[in-house]
């Protein structure tokens, strides 16, 4: 399915985000997204989204920057992050490895605000689109307030990383 959808068109990127992992389902770690990359002939307009939740839900530990270094340095030797397209933010609502897909809202779910304060100041996401996936104070979505967090968080996790 990947291959065709790159077939109808000439220049349209195509980001796989990995999974939470649950069982059964692609794109679980990153050996399977390299595995699906592989697949479909090594296409350049096949990248790579990460999606914070998912990543923390999947067992990566990406709570500082230490862990967070670490994990993205495996993604890279692994798919290579010269494919990284966009992130998308949002807290975990279950456990470390808990392999289940539940957003919270920034700051109020497992990573905390010191965890995604790390991942939001993460200088190789540098110039990278970020969509912020929360439910929202009012389980409407993301609010404006969540944004504001968000930018104040980067700021803080900048700060910490003596940028």
């Amino acid at each position: 399915m990947i291959a065709v959808a790159l077939k109808e068109t000439d220049s349209c990127p195509l980001l796989l985000e990995q999974t939470a992992g649950h069982k059964g389902l692609l794109a679980r770690d990153f050996d399977q997204i390299a595995t699906l990359i592989d697949g479909v002939g090594d296409d350049k307009r096949l990248g790579l989204c990460l999606d914070s939740c998912h990543m923390f839900a999947q067992g990566y530990d990406i709570t500082d920057e230490a862990h967070l270094t670490a994990v993205l340095d495996e993604a890279d030797a692994k798919v290579g992050l010269d494919r990284l397209g966009a992130i998308h933010v949002n807290d975990a609502a279950v456990p470390l490895g808990a392999h289940l897909d539940r957003h919270a809202n920034i700051g109020k779910g497992e990573m905390g605000k010191k965890g995604l304060s790390a991942f939001l100041s993460e200088p190789r996401f540098e110039g990278l689109p970020a969509t912020l996936e929360t439910p929202g104070p009012e389980k409407k979505g993301t609010s404006k307030a969540e944004v504001t967090l968000a930018k104040r968080l980067r700021r803080e996790g900048l700060k910490r990383r003596g940028k």
